[in-house]
Protein backbone atom coordinates (compact mmCIF):
# COMPACT_ATOMS: atom_id res chain seq x y z
CA UNK A 1 0.00 0.00 0.00
CA UNK A 2 1.72 3.58 -0.84
CA UNK A 3 2.16 5.64 2.19
CA UNK A 4 -0.25 8.40 2.54
CA UNK A 5 1.85 12.24 2.67
CA UNK A 6 -0.31 15.30 3.63
CA UNK A 7 1.26 18.49 2.86
CA UNK A 8 -0.50 21.85 4.36
CA UNK A 9 -0.15 24.28 2.42
CA UNK A 10 1.41 24.98 -1.54
CA UNK A 11 3.26 27.84 -1.17
CA UNK A 12 7.09 28.43 -1.10
CA UNK A 13 7.37 25.42 1.50
CA UNK A 14 4.82 22.87 1.03
CA UNK A 15 4.50 23.51 -2.63
CA UNK A 16 8.02 22.41 -3.11
CA UNK A 17 7.96 19.85 -0.38
CA UNK A 18 5.17 18.23 -2.15
CA UNK A 19 7.16 18.41 -5.56
CA UNK A 20 10.32 17.27 -4.12
CA UNK A 21 8.84 14.16 -2.06
CA UNK A 22 7.27 12.90 -5.81
CA UNK A 23 10.38 13.30 -7.49
CA UNK A 24 11.96 10.67 -4.24
CA UNK A 25 9.91 8.27 -3.76
CA UNK A 26 9.09 6.26 -7.09
CA UNK A 27 5.57 5.93 -8.07
CA UNK A 28 3.32 3.73 -6.06
CA UNK A 29 5.04 4.49 -2.76
CA UNK A 30 3.71 7.77 -2.05
CA UNK A 31 0.10 9.34 -2.54
CA UNK A 32 0.76 12.75 -2.25
CA UNK A 33 -1.85 14.90 -1.23
CA UNK A 34 -1.67 19.16 -0.89
CA UNK A 35 -4.36 21.01 0.88
CA UNK A 36 -4.89 25.13 0.48
CA UNK A 37 -7.26 27.27 1.19
CA UNK A 38 -6.93 29.99 -1.99
CA UNK A 39 -6.39 26.90 -4.28
CA UNK A 40 -3.36 28.18 -5.76
CA UNK A 41 0.76 29.45 -5.24
CA UNK A 42 1.36 32.73 -5.70
CA UNK A 43 5.17 33.86 -6.20
CA UNK A 44 4.85 36.04 -3.26
CA UNK A 45 8.15 38.58 -3.48
CA UNK A 46 5.97 39.96 -6.75
CA UNK A 47 3.03 41.45 -4.26
CA UNK A 48 4.92 44.26 -4.73
CA UNK A 49 4.43 44.69 -8.56
CA UNK A 50 0.97 43.51 -8.36
CA UNK A 51 0.37 46.64 -5.85
CA UNK A 52 2.59 48.90 -8.20
CA UNK A 53 0.55 47.83 -11.39
CA UNK A 54 3.62 45.77 -13.10
CA UNK A 55 2.26 42.54 -12.99
CA UNK A 56 -1.22 41.03 -13.00
CA UNK A 57 -2.18 38.27 -10.75
CA UNK A 58 -1.85 35.61 -13.35
CA UNK A 59 1.41 36.47 -14.02
CA UNK A 60 2.59 35.10 -10.58
CA UNK A 61 -0.21 33.02 -9.60
CA UNK A 62 -0.24 29.08 -10.09
CA UNK A 63 -3.58 26.84 -9.35
CA UNK A 64 -3.18 23.76 -8.03
CA UNK A 65 -5.11 22.00 -10.47
CA UNK A 66 -1.56 21.73 -11.97
CA UNK A 67 -0.54 19.30 -9.44
CA UNK A 68 -2.41 16.55 -11.38
CA UNK A 69 0.38 16.67 -14.04
CA UNK A 70 2.81 15.38 -11.52
CA UNK A 71 0.80 12.93 -9.49
CA UNK A 72 -0.05 15.14 -6.72
CA UNK A 73 -3.82 14.98 -5.56
CA UNK A 74 -5.00 18.32 -4.66
CA UNK A 75 -7.83 20.24 -2.39
CA UNK A 76 -9.08 23.45 -2.02
CA UNK A 77 -9.79 24.33 1.76
CA UNK A 78 -9.23 25.41 4.83
CA UNK A 79 -7.49 23.42 7.56
CA UNK A 80 -9.51 23.03 10.90
CA UNK A 81 -7.80 20.72 12.77
CA UNK A 82 -5.28 17.92 13.07
CA UNK A 83 -5.65 14.94 15.41
CA UNK A 84 -1.65 13.82 15.30
CA UNK A 85 -2.87 10.64 17.63
CA UNK A 86 -5.00 9.38 15.05
CA UNK A 87 -3.34 11.03 12.16
CA UNK A 88 -6.29 12.89 10.66
CA UNK A 89 -6.40 16.24 8.74
CA UNK A 90 -10.04 18.13 9.00
CA UNK A 91 -10.79 20.28 6.20
CA UNK A 92 -14.47 21.19 6.88
CA UNK A 93 -16.43 18.04 7.83
CA UNK A 94 -14.47 15.56 5.74
CA UNK A 95 -11.22 13.78 7.88
CA UNK A 96 -8.18 13.35 5.52
CA UNK A 97 -5.49 10.18 7.14
CA UNK A 98 -1.97 10.83 6.70
CA UNK A 99 1.09 8.72 7.38
CA UNK A 100 3.23 11.42 6.99
CA UNK A 101 2.14 15.20 7.28
CA UNK A 102 4.00 18.50 6.37
CA UNK A 103 2.91 21.32 7.25
CA UNK A 104 3.61 24.70 5.73
CA UNK A 105 0.66 27.17 6.36
CA UNK A 106 1.75 30.12 6.30
CA UNK A 107 0.44 32.79 8.36
CA UNK A 108 -2.89 34.57 9.22
CA UNK A 109 -3.48 38.24 9.41
CA UNK A 110 -5.01 39.03 12.07
CA UNK A 111 -5.84 42.86 11.42
CA UNK A 112 -8.63 43.14 13.48
CA UNK A 113 -6.61 43.26 16.47
CA UNK A 114 -4.67 46.23 15.97
CA UNK A 115 -6.15 49.40 16.79
CA UNK A 116 -7.53 51.14 14.09
CA UNK A 117 -6.19 48.90 11.42
CA UNK A 118 -9.10 49.01 9.20
CA UNK A 119 -7.40 52.50 7.92
CA UNK A 120 -4.84 50.90 6.57
CA UNK A 121 -3.71 49.18 3.35
CA UNK A 122 -0.77 46.18 2.99
CA UNK A 123 0.48 43.94 0.15
CA UNK A 124 1.17 41.00 1.89
CA UNK A 125 -1.37 39.15 0.07
CA UNK A 126 -2.71 38.98 -3.51
CA UNK A 127 -6.08 40.77 -2.53
CA UNK A 128 -4.82 43.21 -0.71
CA UNK A 129 -2.17 44.26 -3.13
CA UNK A 130 -4.78 44.59 -5.56
CA UNK A 131 -6.80 46.89 -3.46
CA UNK A 132 -3.32 48.70 -2.72
CA UNK A 133 -2.87 49.10 -6.52
CA UNK A 134 -6.58 50.44 -7.07
CA UNK A 135 -5.43 52.70 -4.43
CA UNK A 136 -2.43 54.06 -5.66
CA UNK A 137 -3.19 54.34 -9.12
CA UNK A 138 -5.62 57.88 -7.77
CA UNK A 139 -2.79 58.86 -5.60
CA UNK A 140 -1.66 62.61 -7.05
CA UNK A 141 0.37 63.77 -3.81
CA UNK A 142 0.39 63.56 -0.01
CA UNK A 143 2.13 61.66 2.61
CA UNK A 144 2.72 57.77 2.31
CA UNK A 145 4.05 56.16 5.27
CA UNK A 146 4.81 52.77 5.63
CA UNK A 147 4.82 50.56 8.98
CA UNK A 148 4.83 47.70 10.54
CA UNK A 149 2.63 46.47 13.53
CA UNK A 150 4.65 43.61 14.85
CA UNK A 151 8.64 42.51 14.81
CA UNK A 152 7.93 39.02 12.90
CA UNK A 153 6.22 39.52 9.51
CA UNK A 154 7.40 37.99 6.14
CA UNK A 155 9.93 39.26 3.91
CA UNK A 156 11.49 41.61 6.53
CA UNK A 157 13.34 43.74 3.68
CA UNK A 158 9.89 44.71 2.33
CA UNK A 159 9.36 48.08 3.86
CA UNK A 160 12.26 49.60 2.64
CA UNK A 161 11.89 47.82 -0.82
CA UNK A 162 8.66 48.99 -1.26
CA UNK A 163 9.46 52.88 -0.37
CA UNK A 164 12.33 52.75 -2.98
CA UNK A 165 9.97 51.12 -5.97
CA UNK A 166 7.25 53.88 -4.55
CA UNK A 167 9.67 56.63 -5.48
CA UNK A 168 10.43 54.97 -8.65
CA UNK A 169 7.15 54.69 -9.50
CA UNK A 170 5.89 58.13 -8.92
CA UNK A 171 9.08 59.91 -10.66
CA UNK A 172 7.42 58.02 -13.65
CA UNK A 173 4.44 59.53 -13.13
CA UNK A 174 5.60 62.86 -12.56
CA UNK A 175 4.61 63.10 -9.27
CA UNK A 176 7.57 62.45 -7.51
CA UNK A 177 7.75 66.23 -6.06
CA UNK A 178 4.07 65.80 -4.85
CA UNK A 179 4.77 62.72 -3.01
CA UNK A 180 6.75 62.39 0.76
CA UNK A 181 7.82 58.64 1.88
CA UNK A 182 8.82 57.70 5.13
CA UNK A 183 9.19 54.43 6.49
CA UNK A 184 8.69 54.03 10.15
CA UNK A 185 9.97 50.96 11.37
CA UNK A 186 11.24 49.82 14.87
CA UNK A 187 15.09 49.03 13.94
CA UNK A 188 17.70 51.83 14.70
CA UNK A 189 18.46 51.84 11.63
CA UNK A 190 16.98 50.60 7.72
CA UNK A 191 17.40 47.56 7.63
CA UNK A 192 19.83 46.94 10.90
CA UNK A 193 18.84 43.15 11.46
CA UNK A 194 21.35 42.27 9.04
CA UNK A 195 24.01 43.88 10.05
CA UNK A 196 25.85 47.25 8.60
CA UNK A 197 26.86 45.48 5.44
CA UNK A 198 23.61 45.72 4.68
CA UNK A 199 21.96 48.53 6.29
CA UNK A 200 24.76 51.06 5.78
CA UNK A 201 24.16 50.80 2.00
CA UNK A 202 20.40 51.04 2.18
CA UNK A 203 20.75 54.04 4.44
CA UNK A 204 22.54 55.90 1.93
CA UNK A 205 20.13 54.76 -1.24
CA UNK A 206 17.04 56.02 0.94
CA UNK A 207 18.62 59.83 1.87
CA UNK A 208 19.59 59.69 -2.37
CA UNK A 209 16.01 59.50 -2.96
CA UNK A 210 14.87 61.56 -0.48
CA UNK A 211 13.15 59.08 1.48
CA UNK A 212 12.37 59.86 5.39
CA UNK A 213 13.34 57.06 7.80
CA UNK A 214 12.20 56.91 11.11
CA UNK A 215 13.87 54.88 13.30
CA UNK A 216 13.16 52.94 16.54
CA UNK A 217 9.31 53.83 15.85
CA UNK A 218 6.92 50.93 17.62
CA UNK A 219 4.06 51.03 16.47
CA UNK A 220 0.90 51.06 18.71
CA UNK A 221 -2.63 51.95 16.79
CA UNK A 222 -3.21 53.65 14.03
CA UNK A 223 -5.65 56.91 14.43
CA UNK A 224 -8.22 56.30 11.21
CA UNK A 225 -10.28 59.62 11.70
CA UNK A 226 -6.84 61.78 12.41
CA UNK A 227 -4.72 60.08 10.08
CA UNK A 228 -2.19 59.50 12.69
CA UNK A 229 0.69 56.23 13.19
CA UNK A 230 1.15 56.41 17.00
CA UNK A 231 3.47 54.85 18.62
CA UNK A 232 4.23 53.50 21.79
CA UNK A 233 5.60 56.54 23.86
CA UNK A 234 2.99 58.88 22.49
CA UNK A 235 4.53 60.34 19.32
CA UNK A 236 2.69 60.33 16.23
CA UNK A 237 3.14 60.17 11.77
CA UNK A 238 0.84 61.63 10.05
CA UNK A 239 -0.25 60.28 6.48
CA UNK A 240 -2.51 60.26 4.06
CA UNK A 241 -1.98 56.97 2.90
CA UNK A 242 -0.65 54.32 5.28
CA UNK A 243 0.53 51.24 4.20
CA UNK A 244 1.20 48.93 7.30
CA UNK A 245 2.17 45.00 7.77
CA UNK A 246 -0.46 43.27 9.38
CA UNK A 247 -0.08 41.45 12.80
CA UNK A 248 1.08 38.18 11.59
CA UNK A 249 -0.71 34.84 13.78
CA UNK A 250 0.08 31.35 13.73
CA UNK A 251 -3.25 29.73 11.55
CA UNK A 252 -5.93 28.35 14.42
CA UNK A 253 -5.67 25.12 13.67
CA UNK A 254 -2.21 25.62 15.00
CA UNK A 255 -2.41 27.97 18.28
CA UNK A 256 -4.69 25.75 19.73
CA UNK A 257 -3.32 22.48 19.17
CA UNK A 258 -0.77 22.35 21.96
CA UNK A 259 0.83 18.69 19.82
CA UNK A 260 1.99 20.86 17.24
CA UNK A 261 3.05 24.37 18.86
CA UNK A 262 6.42 25.16 20.71
CA UNK A 263 6.20 27.05 23.78
CA UNK A 264 5.55 30.90 21.60
CA UNK A 265 2.16 29.40 20.12
CA UNK A 266 3.70 28.90 16.53
CA UNK A 267 4.85 25.49 14.86
CA UNK A 268 6.98 23.59 16.71
CA UNK A 269 10.73 22.20 14.65
CA UNK A 270 14.21 21.83 14.42
CA UNK A 271 16.72 22.57 11.89
CA UNK A 272 18.10 19.21 11.39
CA UNK A 273 15.07 17.25 9.89
CA UNK A 274 12.23 19.61 10.29
CA UNK A 275 9.90 17.24 11.80
CA UNK A 276 7.89 17.73 15.39
CA UNK A 277 9.85 17.18 18.01
CA UNK A 278 6.91 14.75 19.99
CA UNK A 279 5.92 13.09 16.79
CA UNK A 280 7.52 11.67 14.04
CA UNK A 281 5.72 11.46 11.53
CA UNK A 282 4.79 15.20 11.08
CA UNK A 283 7.24 17.64 9.79
CA UNK A 284 6.82 21.62 9.72
CA UNK A 285 8.53 24.19 7.69
CA UNK A 286 8.04 27.77 6.39
CA UNK A 287 6.66 30.99 7.74
CA UNK A 288 4.67 29.21 11.09
CA UNK A 289 8.18 27.81 12.23
CA UNK A 290 10.25 30.78 11.88
CA UNK A 291 9.83 32.35 15.54
CA UNK A 292 10.24 28.78 17.22
CA UNK A 293 13.71 28.33 15.49
CA UNK A 294 14.91 32.19 15.47
CA UNK A 295 14.88 33.08 11.85
CA UNK A 296 13.00 35.77 9.84
CA UNK A 297 9.74 34.96 7.22
CA UNK A 298 10.81 34.69 3.97
CA UNK A 299 10.41 32.00 1.02
CA UNK A 300 14.44 31.02 0.58
CA UNK A 301 14.09 29.84 3.73
CA UNK A 302 11.10 27.61 3.40
CA UNK A 303 12.41 27.00 -0.11
CA UNK A 304 15.45 25.19 2.38
CA UNK A 305 13.91 23.43 4.88
CA UNK A 306 11.09 21.59 2.07
CA UNK A 307 14.27 20.45 0.63
CA UNK A 308 15.73 18.82 3.78
CA UNK A 309 12.19 17.74 5.39
CA UNK A 310 11.07 16.13 1.68
CA UNK A 311 14.59 13.65 1.82
CA UNK A 312 13.77 12.76 5.57
CA UNK A 313 10.23 11.98 4.53
CA UNK A 314 11.54 10.08 1.14
CA UNK A 315 13.81 7.88 3.97
CA UNK A 316 10.74 7.26 5.82
CA UNK A 317 8.65 5.71 2.65
CA UNK A 318 11.51 4.18 1.09
CA UNK A 319 13.56 3.09 4.30
CA UNK A 320 16.76 4.97 2.84
CA UNK A 321 17.45 8.26 1.21
CA UNK A 322 20.52 10.64 1.63
CA UNK A 323 19.57 13.45 3.58
CA UNK A 324 19.71 16.67 2.73
CA UNK A 325 21.72 19.00 5.17
CA UNK A 326 19.62 21.98 5.61
CA UNK A 327 21.26 25.38 3.60
CA UNK A 328 20.76 28.31 6.13
CA UNK A 329 21.71 30.85 3.28
CA UNK A 330 19.42 33.56 2.66
CA UNK A 331 19.80 34.96 -1.14
CA UNK A 332 17.39 37.93 -1.75
CA UNK A 333 16.66 39.94 -5.31
CA UNK A 334 15.46 42.83 -4.12
CA UNK A 335 13.97 46.22 -6.14
CA UNK A 336 15.40 49.12 -5.72
CA UNK A 337 13.10 51.22 -7.71
CA UNK A 338 16.14 52.65 -10.37
CA UNK A 339 18.31 49.27 -9.51
CA UNK A 340 18.37 45.47 -8.83
CA UNK A 341 20.51 44.53 -5.50
CA UNK A 342 21.22 40.84 -4.48
CA UNK A 343 21.94 40.09 -0.83
CA UNK A 344 23.68 37.04 0.76
CA UNK A 345 22.93 36.14 4.19
CA UNK A 346 24.29 33.18 5.92
CA UNK A 347 21.82 32.48 9.17
CA UNK A 348 24.01 29.69 10.68
CA UNK A 349 24.98 31.34 13.26
CA UNK A 350 22.29 32.94 14.34
CA UNK A 351 20.13 29.75 14.27
CA UNK A 352 22.89 27.77 16.35
CA UNK A 353 22.90 30.96 18.97
CA UNK A 354 20.05 33.69 19.37
CA UNK A 355 22.60 35.97 20.75
CA UNK A 356 24.12 36.43 17.37
CA UNK A 357 23.55 40.15 16.79
CA UNK A 358 22.82 39.39 13.35
CA UNK A 359 23.67 37.08 10.48
CA UNK A 360 26.73 36.93 8.27
CA UNK A 361 25.74 39.52 5.20
CA UNK A 362 27.45 40.50 1.91
CA UNK A 363 26.35 42.76 -0.91
CA UNK A 364 26.27 40.76 -4.15
CA UNK A 365 25.74 43.98 -6.03
CA UNK A 366 23.69 46.36 -7.08
CA UNK A 367 23.05 47.80 -11.12
CA UNK A 368 19.99 48.53 -13.36
CA UNK A 369 20.51 44.88 -15.20
CA UNK A 370 20.09 42.90 -11.61
CA UNK A 371 16.54 43.99 -11.75
CA UNK A 372 16.12 41.46 -14.44
CA UNK A 373 17.13 38.61 -11.34
CA UNK A 374 13.89 39.12 -9.57
CA UNK A 375 12.34 38.21 -12.70
CA UNK A 376 14.17 35.29 -13.24
CA UNK A 377 13.35 33.65 -9.82
CA UNK A 378 9.63 34.18 -10.18
CA UNK A 379 9.65 31.93 -13.13
CA UNK A 380 11.83 29.29 -11.20
CA UNK A 381 10.15 29.18 -8.27
CA UNK A 382 7.20 28.37 -10.24
CA UNK A 383 8.91 26.36 -12.55
CA UNK A 384 10.42 24.74 -9.49
CA UNK A 385 7.16 23.45 -7.89
CA UNK A 386 4.96 22.23 -10.90
CA UNK A 387 7.64 21.86 -13.80
CA UNK A 388 7.97 23.46 -17.14
CA UNK A 389 7.85 27.66 -17.23
CA UNK A 390 5.18 30.22 -16.84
Amino acid sequence: MPKKVVVVGAGAGGGLAASRVRKMVPEGEAEITVIDKTGRTDFQPSYTLVALGNRDPSQISVSMDRFAKIGIRSIKGEVTGVDVRNRTVSVGTEKISYDTLILSPGVKFDGQSFPGYDSAYHFWDMENSMALRKKLSAFRGGKIVIGVTTQMYKCPPVPWEMAMMLDEYFRAKGLRDKVEITVAHWTKKPMAMFGPVISDPVAGWLEEKGINSINGFKLASIDGEGQKLVGESGESVDYDLAIVAPPHRAPDFISGNPDLTSRNGWLDSNTKNFRNRSYDDVYAIGDAIAPSIGIGMAGVFAHFQADTAASYVAGDIIGSYDPIPYNTIGLCASDTGDAGWIAYCDFKSKIADSRTPFPDCRSMGRSRLLKVAHAIYEKYFLASIYGGWY
